[in-house]
């Protein structure tokens, strides 16, 4: 069983600590001392675990005061509308966080060789083996989402469907010792396919809000892209962005 690093172990316990109210919005982390005594390790592993709190729009830095607390819960949003595509979670995580069960349908498991075509639409490199995972995700029983994945197979071996329909970000970071760091994002707004609208059953005119993202880890390398198609109902992106004025 792999063990993450530090840093994020450290990002995912400051991370609890905020959500569960334990350092509200507006207070301060504690300071880098402390937080350097109460985890054993270095400065620069906080800073590490700080940045990628930061990074999700967690935190702010205030230059001589310390590291402010910015991120606020959206309890105003209902829940059926707040299964937010925002931070890094899995889909389990996203779920259990609103008090919802996640449930999954295989469509498609299978394995092909990465042409011309799906590296440039995956970004891997032509000729590697690459694993296709297909679902259709549910919240309480109730169709919602359509994932369709392609694994780089020399890092993320030995997908099943019981690995499938359970958490494939665990299996991912315990099962194989992976650290998940980073993902590049494009959103829109796209017209369902046939099979979309036969997964989802749709009828009618409808627009999905689309995700494709590339995934990669601690060691900069792209593990994963996929494309995620949301009933519009069910999907809020939220964001914190920072002003660099152009020249």
């Amino acid at each position: 069983m792999g063990k993450t690093l530090l840093y994020v172990d450290i990002y995912k316990s400051l991370k609890s600590d905020i959500e569960c109210g334990t350092i509200s919005v507006g207070n301060f982390l504690p300071s880098e001392s402390e937080l350097t005594q109460r985890f054993s390790c270095s400065r620069m592993t906080v800073r590490k675990a700080i940045s990628l709190l930061a990074n999700d729009g967690w935190v702010q830095s205030i230059r001589g005061r310390g590291v402010r607390v910015i991120w606020n819960a959206r309890g105003s949003v209902k829940k059926e509308n707040v299964f937010s595509v925002e931070g890094l979670p899995s889909f389990t995580e996203s779920a259990h966080a609103i008090g919802a069960v996640p449930s999954a349908y295989v469509f498609l498991l299978d394995h092909v060789v990465c042409t011309t075509e799906i590296a440039d639409m995956t970004g891997f490199p032509e000729g590697t083996d690459l694993t296709r995972v297909g679902l259709v995700r549910s919240l309480d029983g109730k169709r919602m989402a359509i994932d369709r994945h392609h694994f780089l197979t020399s890092e993320i071996p030995g997908i099943d469907r019981k690995v499938a329909t359970s958490s494939l970000f665990h299996y991912i970071e315990v099962d194989l010792g992976i650290d998940i760091v980073v993902s590049e994002r494009e959103i829109t707004v796209e017209k369902p396919t046939v099979q979309d609208r036969k997964l989802l059953s749709l009828e009618g005119p409808i627009y999905l809000a689309v995700t494709h993202s590339r995934t990669y880890d601690s060691n900069g390398v792209e593990f994963e892209y996929v494309e995620s198609k949301y009933l519009p109902q069910y999907f809020h992106f939220f964001d914190t962005a920072t002003r660099n004025p152009l020249p």
